[in-house]
């Protein structure tokens, strides 16, 4: 152990993988507390207090093993550096390029590092998950979980007891951060520079993705199969009970948008289980915090540099749904926002998409069949980045407030009995109806011809029924004015907040569920088109059947999607939630009491007790000084890091 004295505002860089980190976001008086949770001399131990930090470096096989006094000197970042946000990466080497290699050769080892990304997430959770990864890793895969932007020791350091408890054979490492700029991009980029550099593949995995048996032997093939991929995407599918038709319309995405074969070898990322070759993405310059969906944006820059992606069709892994229907409209929000991020920003981004040919000759044919075949291919990837992009979103935004304008000059016309020739107001009226059916038809196409492949791989899945795929559309039509209305603020730069999909929120009375559904519930389409057919109703001097029938059409969808997504979300629906919730939630209090079985820095017993069959007692180590975690009316030893300027989750 060696020890040196640096300023309150300073980070001390001592090996290999602390080097990846140099450019995090720090303001005066914040220090970094970081701790691996492994309890080897194999594994590193870094903890930086106050104005003293205390540094051990003990190194995996390619890192150095030697702390001297020039490292320190070239290591102490300035002030200056600190302050810089995680995304400017120009002074960081790790996102400089480490290799120009097109693809993996098979003599190359297939290492995967799992990184998880939590906040705020019920510790049972996430446990469930490291577990499920635990079954199926390599032993020189690594697991790596990086808890940001969250300030609760409660949910957190359950977590962390978990990770030191475990053998270092499993190379699990917990790391916790309070505040992480760029939203997730900006933890995925630390957790970029926290990796093992072995580790030649990334997979993405969120906090409630449980792998299934065959995850790691299907990732491994795929690699195998496409060597020369930068990004190989897997589809998320949901293992919750009940909620079939909320299944069904997410599934969709995947079952018919991304497995079309226009698609399928032009694969954008949609985030978990996203295989990812690790140099390509430090080629790339890391995660971008230009959108708040990453992983979209990560695919268009990804190819831009003519690399390649794939989606792979086989379910490896399933998710839970979101616990309430407002977390589902809000997630759907988020991914709609995002997503129109990413196609604002898109001709600057895919300005160099890739090609399959290049001319080396002078031949005015071969140039001309050159030219003709990279204008073909460019248009290939926009067609298929336009199809994936604008899934969760429609242009039909321009008609509903041409319908509100419509309604409102039509009324006040009545109000004020002008001279103007009322009936003539109806003609926009005509056009809104027009690309209201323009866009139902073409989503009712697509449900009808979703023949749901890969709902066949899991235990209960099965080939849609005709009724199944109309409640699948009905739900879809509950983000009608999502789609269409919710994009608008990024035309004028508009920022949003990442909001994370919590996991852990009760609603336990009948009538609380039932007003929290309505009060989620888009209600814009509706009230127009009950407005529309009242002043078009045979009662109204300004009768259109033509009108009055369309809008009556309109209600009566909003209606019955309403009705199938309630049904979906019902009391009952919720009851089966927070029975799993509850649980877990009482898993995690468990956990996180001071009587809990662990270790401290000095390898005294804190006391162990029996908590459920799920709660685990941790191992005594024969390295207790490597175990970081505090009593709980201490400050967490995990980690502490601050910052004002922080974008928060």
């Amino acid at each position: 152990m060696k020890e040196a004295d640096v300023n309150a505002n300073q980070y001390v860089v001592t090996d290999n993988k602390t080097k990846n980190i140099n450019s995090l976001s720090l303001t005066k008086n914040n220090t970094l507390k970081i701790h691996s949770s492994p309890k080897t001399d194999s594994s590193p131990a870094y903890h930086l207090k106050n104005s003293k930090a205390q540094t051990e470096s003990h190194g995996r096989s390619d890192r150095s093993n030697n702390f001297e006094e020039k490292n320190l000197n070239r290591n102490i970042l300035n002030k200056t550096l600190l302050n810089k946000n995680i995304l400017n990466r120009a002074d960081s080497q790790t996102y400089k390029a480490v290799s120009k290699n097109a693809y993996v050769s098979k003599e190359t080892p297939i290492r995967l590092s799992f990184q998880l990304m939590t906040r705020a997430e019920p510790a049972a959770l996430v446990i469930e998950t490291i577990k499920s990864l635990l079954a199926i890793k390599a032993d020189d895969d690594e697991i790596l979980i990086v808890d940001n932007n969250n300030t609760q020791t409660t949910l957190y350091e359950p977590l962390a007891q978990f990770c030191a408890s475990l053998a270092a054979r499993h190379n699990v490492h917990f790391y916790h951060i309070d505040s992480v700029a760029g939203f997730k991009a900006g933890a995925l980029n630390l957790a970029l520079g926290l990796m093992d550099p072995n580790c030649s593949h990334i997979v993405v995995v969120d906090s409630d993705y449980q792998a299934l048996p065959q995850a790691r032997i299907s990732i491994a093939n795929a690699i195998e199969r496409y060597p020369s991929h930068a990004l190989l995407q897997f589809p998320q599918f949901y293992r919750d009970a009940g909620r079939v038709d909320i299944h069904s319309e997410l599934n969709h995405y995947f079952n018919h948008h991304l497995y079309r074969p226009f698609n399928r070898k032009r694969a954008l990322s949609t985030g978990t289980y996203a295989v990812i070759r690790r140099r390509a993405l430090l080629d790339l310059g890391g995660w971008s915090g230009a959108s708040i969906t990453e992983d979209a944006q990560m695919g268009v820059l990804m190819h831009g540099r003519g690399l390649r992606s794939q989606f792979v069709p086989e379910v490896i892994a399933t998710g839970l749904l979101p616990t309430t229907l407002h977390d589902l409209m809000s997630q759907r929000r988020r991914w709609i926002y995002g997503n129109m991020q990413v196609l604002n920003t898109y001709f600057s981004a895919s300005s160099n998409l890739p090609s399959t040919s290049s001319s080396t000759t002078d031949s005015p044919v071969t140039d001309s069949s050159a030219t003709k075949k990279k204008l073909s291919e460019r248009l290939a990837y926009m067609g298929a980045h336009l199809s994936q992009l604008s899934a969760w979103v429609n242009f039909t935004g321009i008609f509903i407030v041409l319908q509100l304008l419509t309604l409102l000059i039509i009324t006040g016309a009545l109000l004020f009995s002008t001279s103007l020739n009322i009936h003539a107001l109806l003609a926009p009226l005509y056009i809104v109806y027009a690309s209201y059916a323009i866009f139902l038809g073409r989503r009712l196409w697509a449900y009808m011809h979703d023949s749901a492949p890969l709902n066949q791989q899991t235990s209960h899945g099965a080939a849609l029924i005709l009724g199944s795929r109309l409640r699948a559309w009905a739900v879809h039509l509950n983000f009608w004015e999502l789609g269409a209305l919710s994009w608008w603020p990024v035309l004028w730069g508009q920022e949003k907040p990442f909001i994370c999909t919590p996991k852990q929120e009760l609603i336990s009375t009948r009538k609380s569920v039932y007003v929290a559904n309505l009060m989620a519930m888009p209600k814009v389409l509706l009230m127009l088109n009950i407005t529309t057919a009242i002043i078009v109703s045979p009662f109204s001097l300004l009768y259109s059947p033509l009108l009055f029938g369309c809008a009556v059409m309109v209600c009566l969808l909003k209606v019955w999607a309403a009705k199938v997504m309630l049904a979906n979300y019902s009391y009952e629906e919720y009851k089966v939630a927070n029975e799993r919730v509850a649980a877990e939630s009482f898993i995690t209090r468990s956990l996180s009491t001071k009587n809990l079985g662990t270790k401290n820095f000095d390898g005294r017993s804190l006391g162990a007790r029996n908590l459920s069959a799920k709660s685990f007692v941790t191992k005594k180590s024969s390295h207790p000084h490597k175990i970081s975690i505090a009593k709980s009316k201490d400050k967490p030893l995990t980690s502490s890091f601050k910052d004002d300027n922080a974008v928060n989750f």
